[in-house]
C-alpha cells in the first residue's frame, strides 16, 4: 500500500508538500487498484504520522518535505520512502511514477540530500525528540 500526503480527501487531490502537518493521506492498494482516504491522526507531528502509517501496513510513502525523525521511523519499519520533488502531483501520476521507478528512493546513503523538513530554520518544528 502506498501512502500519499494530500490536503483534501478526494480523487482530484494532488500530493501535499506537507508530511507531518498534512490533513489526510490517500492510500493506494495496488492489488485492488483503488484509493481510500484517511485522516492524519498524527497531524502536527511527523514521527506520530510515520508511526500511524506503519500501523496501517503501508509499504511505500512519497513526500516533498520530510525531516529526519519521520524518515527514521519509516526506515526502521522497512517502509520504502520516495522523494517526489517540490511540486504537487496528481495521484495517478504518482502511482504510475512509482511503478516505473521515476522517483528517488531515499536510503541512508542519500537521505541527507533528499530530506528537508520544509521549515525556515531547516529544523523539525514538531518538538519531539525523534528517539
Amino acid at each position: 500500500m502506498i501512502a500519499i500526503p494530500v490536503d483534501k480527501a478526494s480523487m482530484d487531490a494532488t500530493s501535499s508538500k506537507l508530511f507531518g502537518n498534512v490533513q489526510a493521506f490517500a492510500l493506494y492498494n495496488n492489488d485492488e487498484k483503488a484509493f481510500r482516504f484517511i485522516p492524519n491522526g498524527g497531524q502536527g507531528d511527523g514521527v506520530k504520522t510515520a508511526k500511524l502509517l506503519a500501523d496501517l501496513s503501508v509499504t511505500s510513502v512519497v513526500y516533498s518535505f520530510m525531516g529526519n525523525g519521520p524518515y527514521g521511523v519509516l526506515e526502521a519499519e522497512g517502509i520504502g520512502v520516495y522523494y517526489l520533488g517540490k511540486e504537487p502531483l496528481a495521484l495517478s501520476t504518482i502511482v504510475e511514477g512509482l511503478a516505473t521507478e521515476n522517483y528517488v528512493k531515499v536510503v541512508s546513503e542519500n537521505a541527507q540530500t533528499y530530506l528537508d523538513p520544509g521549515t525556515a530554520s531547516g529544523e523539525c518544528g514538531c518538538g519531539c525528540s525523534h528517539d
